[in-house]
């Protein structure tokens, strides 16, 4: 029946929606519970009653039976756009199916189903969940119901395939074997893919370390180099004011000098100057006055002149101090240089889960591992190390100069520098037996 058909016929009267709990009145029309009780409450007739659609009259309010079929029915799912599986054998009232018997190619509701459930002669039958279309079910050649598996050719096969067929000297399994076989190799199959999972998940917690790693990292490196800067540029300030101060100092010095020089050139310019008027003036006077002051004058100028000319030098900043104090700096500079990569260069190291003994615990951090007398639960790995205590660390050096400060503790631990390539079992494991350690 199509389903639109179908939907209609289980369509309550009063309000025209599919059935929610539905009974029928002696009449034989059926209605939703609750509507009908409306239409009864709603009644002009207090002792009266009519049936909504026949409007057969009743003297008093009629038994309400339950419409089970209906029920069934109107649970079903019925969109406009899709099939509904139905009893073959519900004819006057479509009843929904609850199997579908292959051997049969039929569907049956749970009252048509009970022989198939009961007798004897339909033990061999196999039931399904309703299938409202088998042709999928059946081969293309012999229009019959699939039934048996090809080992051979991995597909589902019917009787006649496996007797007369192309499929007749194939291994053939019934769909219970075929079931379970491909059952176990799926679930082998999916255990790889587990297993692949796993690893996957492993490699993305530690992609999640390394990115907490670096993050932490990157934060510290730029905490000490923010430090260094700091000081350098104090260092700088302090020595940049030293600098200037020196050459304030030194340039007071010298100037001192000039002005010094300059006095005592000044000095003996005006001693010259006050002779050589005086002189001018003697010349002037009668012979007796000139001959009786010219002997005192006469003194003096060689006195002026038995003093020494001051030697004035090439006068020049000395900036020897200067130069020693920006060497100085210079050199401190290069050590804050050396220090700052020394800042870059050093990396603290980090333990790699993925290579340590299943009784090495390591801190969220990754800094410290405690051996525990409980396997931890590792995944599997073919870089962790099997039978010794032993973890790796994921930083790695192909050059350089390197040290660590390493806080212990216990009465027994270990450390080495290994190859990367060092076996993971086996006594050649051990940190120091071998020679990639």
């Amino acid at each position: 029946m199509d389903p639109r058909a179908l939907k209609d016929e289980l369509a309550c009267a009063v309000c025209l929606r599919v059935y929610q709990d539905p009974v029928t009145l002696p009449c034989q029309h059926s209605y939703c519970l609750k509507c009908i009780e409306g239409v009864g409450a709603q009644s002009a007739d207090p002792r009266g009653f009519e049936c909504p659609q026949c409007h057969q009259k009743f003297n008093h309010r009629p038994s309400l039976e339950r419409n089970f079929t209906l029920e069934e029915c109107s649970q079903l799912q019925l969109p406009s756009d899709s099939a509904c599986v139905l009893c073959e054998y519900c004819v006057e009232n479509p009843t929904t199916a609850v199997k579908t018997c292959l051997k049969c190619e039929t569907s049956f509701c749970s009252l048509h189903l009970k022989s198939h459930l009961v007798k004897e002669v339909y033990k061999d039958h196999a039931l399904i969940e309703p299938v409202a279309d088998l042709r999928h079910r059946q081969c293309l050649d012999h229009k019959k119901l699939l039934e048996f598996y090809c080992k051979d050719d991995e597909e589902c096969v019917c009787v006649s395939c496996a007797i007369i067929g192309k499929h007749k000297s194939h291994t053939l399994l019934s769909l219970d074997q075929a079931q379970a076989a491909i059952k176990e190799e799926l679930e082998r199959e999916f255990k790889k893919l587990r297993d692949d999972q796993q690893n996957c998940f492993s490699k993305q917690r530690d992609l999640e370390r390394s990115e907490a790693e670096i993050k932490t990292r990157i934060n510290e490196l730029k905490g000490k180099l923010s430090k260094s800067f700091s000081e350098w540029r104090r260092k700088l300030e302090e020595d940049e004011e030293s600098t200037l101060k020196l050459i304030d100092e030194e340039g007071l010095r010298a100037l001192k000098q000039i002005r010094s020089y300059s006095e005592a050139l000044n000095k003996r310019m005006e001693q010259i100057t006050l002779i050589d008027g005086e002189t001018q003036t003697l010349v002037q006077r009668e012979p007796l006055s000139f001959i009786q002051n010219s002997k005192q004058l006469l003194c003096r100028a060689t006195d002026t002149q038995r003093v020494t000319e001051p030697d004035v030098p090439a006068l020049t900043l000395n900036l020897s101090n200067v130069s020693q104090l920006i060497q100085k700096s210079l050199n401190g500079c290069e050590k804050y240089h050396s220090d700052i990569l020394e800042i870059i260069r050093r990396r603290s190291l980090s333990l790699d889960p993925k290579t340590a003994n299943c009784n090495l615990a390591l801190s969220d951090d990754l800094q410290s591992v405690t051996w525990t007398g409980y396997k931890q639960p590792y995944p599997s790995h073919l870089e962790r190390f099997k039978r010794y205590p032993q973890a790796l660390c994921s930083q790695s050096f192909s050059s350089g100069s390197h040290f660590w400060d390493v806080e212990t503790d216990g009465s027994s631990w270990g450390m080495g520098i290994v190859c990367g390539s060092i076996e993971r079992e086996g006594e050649k494991s051990i940190l120091g037996n071998n020679d990639k350690s």
